[in-house]
C-alpha cells in the first residue's frame, strides 16, 4: 500500500472520529480500526495523536490558498470581498468536520488550541493588511483591523448558521448570501466621492 495512501485513509477516519467524539474521547486503537490499518501503522505514520491532528488540521484548515488569492486581488472592494468570502465559505465548509471537533471538546489541550485558531489568526491578518491598503488608496476611512473582525466574524456567523440552522435559513442559496451580504458591507465602509 502506499505511504500517502495510507496517510490520507489515517487522516480521513481520524477527522471524521474527532468531529462525532471530540479530540479527547477518540484513541489511535479507533482511528486504526476505522482507517482499517493496525495501530503500529499509525505510529509509524504519524508518531502520536498529536501528530496526526497536527497533520490533519494542516491538510484541512490551512489552505496555501488563501495567501495566493490575496496576492490575485483587483483592488476594487466589492469584487475582493466577494472572492474573499466565497473562498473563506468554501474552506468553512470544506473543514465543518474540524469545527464541529472543535465545539464538541469542552476542554481543549492549549496546544492544539493554537493550531485551531491559527488559520482565523492567520486569515485576519490577511484581511486588515488588505484593508489597511484599501484605506491608504482612498477606498474607505475605518479601523483596518475592526474591519477585517467584522469580516471574519459576520462569515463565521452566516456558515454557522447554515451549518446548525440549516432547514431554517436556507431557502435561498449561500452565494445569494454572500453577494447581499458584500454588498450591504461595502456599502457600509466605502469612501464616497
Amino acid at each position: 500500500m502506499c505511504t500517502s495512501n495510507t496517510e490520507d485513509k489515517i487522516i480521513n477516519a481520524s477527522i471524521g472520529l474527532f468531529s462525532q467524539k471530540g479530540y479527547t474521547a477518540v484513541t489511535t486503537k479507533e482511528i486504526a480500526k476505522e482507517a482499517g490499518v493496525s495501530e503500529m501503522t499509525l505510529f509509524r505514520h504519524f508518531e502520536s495523536k498529536h501528530n496526526l491532528f497536527e497533520k490533519a488540521l494542516y491538510k484541512f484548515v490551512f489552505p496555501a490558498k488563501f495567501i495566493s488569492l490575496f496576492e490575485t486581488l483587483e483592488w476594487d472592494l466589492e469584487k475582493d470581498l466577494i472572492k474573499i468570502c466565497s473562498s473563506y465559505q468554501d474552506t468553512l465548509y470544506k473543514n465543518q468536520k474540524i469545527i464541529l471537533m472543535h465545539l464538541k471538546n469542552e476542554e481543549l489541550n492549549p496546544n492544539l488550541e493554537t493550531m485551531l485558531f491559527k488559520f482565523p489568526k492567520e486569515f485576519k491578518e490577511l484581511l486588515s493588511s488588505y484593508f489597511e491598503e484599501m484605506k491608504n488608496r482612498g477606498a474607505i476611512v475605518e479601523n483596518p483591523e475592526t474591519l477585517a473582525v467584522s469580516f471574519l466574524a459576520t462569515n463565521f456567523g452566516l456558515f454557522f448558521t447554515s451549518l446548525v440552522m440549516n432547514e431554517l435559513t436556507f431557502e435561498t442559496d449561500i452565494q445569494t448570501c454572500i453577494l447581499n451580504y458584500v454588498k450591504i458591507f461595502t456599502r457600509g465602509i466605502a469612501c464616497y466621492k
